[in-house]
């Protein structure tokens, strides 16, 4: 969907998530990138804004830079999320013409030398709140997944895998 410039939009009843999701979508039609986005959030949400603001802004960042590199394709943004029964579920997946370099279960920036710091603070939120992550590159497409249980008290000693199909490797749990 292309939006005109001046048109307001809502994507969610959730005021800090429609503003980030608004800002990425006006950066993504003006770089000619196809967003389609599926919310349900409510108005508030027992996660603090700040840490829902820094899972969207990152995932949503890191997707649009790298459709910005896609210069062959169609590049889109697909973001799905909602809440339901005490968790989260957030989806982000996008063009990805240039595979990630992974090492030791972290990304390499695309931005600086070293590490980038994005997909590891959104693990620390998941870890904090007994949640999952899952980051895949996959035939030109990145996948990132994010499930947050907020029934769980807030800690940062748990860590777990992304359940997977194991025939087809791709998630089990989506929004």
């Amino acid at each position: 969907m292309t939006l005109p410039p001046d048109t307001a939009r809502t994507w969610c009843e959730n005021y800090a998530v429609n503003t980030i999701i608004s800002y990425y979508g006006e950066e993504a039609r003006k770089a000619s990138v196809d967003f389609s986005v599926r919310i349900q959030l409510p108005p508030s949400l027992p996660l603090g804004e700040p840490e829902l603001c820094s899972i969207f802004g990152n995932l949503l960042e890191n997707a649009l830079d790298a459709c910005r590199e896609c210069t062959d394709s169609a590049p889109f943004i697909r973001i799905c999320a909602q809440e339901d029964a005490g968790h989260i579920v957030i989806a982000v997946d996008n063009t990805c013409c240039h595979p990630p370099i992974e090492e030791n279960g972290r990304f390499r920036s695309t931005k600086h030398d070293g590490f980038g710091t994005g997909t590891a603070s959104i693990r620390s939120i998941a870890e904090r709140y007994q949640g999952l992550v899952d980051f895949r590159y996959e035939d030109g497409i990145f996948y990132a997944s994010v499930m947050l249980n907020f029934d769980a008290k807030p800690s940062c000693a748990w860590q777990s895998g992304v359940p997977h199909n194991e025939s087809s490797g791709r998630r089990i749990w989506h929004p």
